[in-house]
């Protein structure tokens, strides 16, 4: 009788592991496709439009917070939509360094101050391979010149605000000449940036 629970057991055991095994052609790509992309190309095809729109001013229309953790020091505490926010000038987008991944850099007013802010853009390749999904990801910071610079006490909801030195991914609708920003690590859900 126990030799016949534990050939259960182990039969069992085996259907289990063997119920979870997938086929490689379902978990690799075929070779043949992925060969012939030519991800670099597509990435500075991806820039030449995207940047071309990015330029000047965009209100920050609606940011929305999805607050996931409390954070005992974050500015915002619980889920929140800020409509007609800040907004965001673009400058300067800088390729030089490299075709495939422009700086952007520019400022943020918000609350009557203005902020420098920089981000190097991405692609995103799962644009690249399908033309579907965001066109690019940034971390967006400030950029004050180098050197420690204390906070002002009128400072500090933007600097707990969680707004910079958070990783979005970007999508820009030609069209409609808007973007959605959508927060990839902390409590922003996502910014809908429009055209003043």
């Amino acid at each position: 009788m126990r030799k016949n629970y534990t050939s259960f057991a182990l039969l069992l055991m085996l259907s289990a592991g063997l119920v979870q095994c997938k086929v490689k052609d379902r978990i690799e790509p075929d070779p043949a496709i992925v060969e012939h992309i030519d991800f670099d190309k597509g990435a500075v095809q991806i820039m030449d439009t995207l940047v071309d729109h990015l330029y000047g001013r965009w209100k920050m229309q609606e940011v929305e917070f999805d607050i996931k953790y409390s954070n005992p020091t974050g500015s915002v505490k619980k889920d929140t939509i800020f409509r007609d926010f800040a907004e965001l000038e673009i400058k300067s987008i800088s390729r030089e360094e490299d075709r495939r991944n422009p700086v952007c850099s520019g400022e943020l007013l918000l609350q009557g101050k203005v902020w420098p802010v920089a981000f190097r853009l991405n692609a995103a390749a799962e644009r690249i391979v399908d033309r579907t999904g965001p066109q690019a990801f940034t971390l967006f910071e400030t950029n004050f010149p180098n050197g420690s610079r204390p906070w002002q006490d009128d400072e500090l909801f933007f600097r707990d605000l969680g707004l910079t030195g958070e990783n979005y991914s970007i999508e820009i609708d030609y069209n409609t000449q808007s973007m959605i920003w959508k927060g990839l690590n902390r409590d922003i859900k996502h910014i809908k940036l429009v055209r003043p």
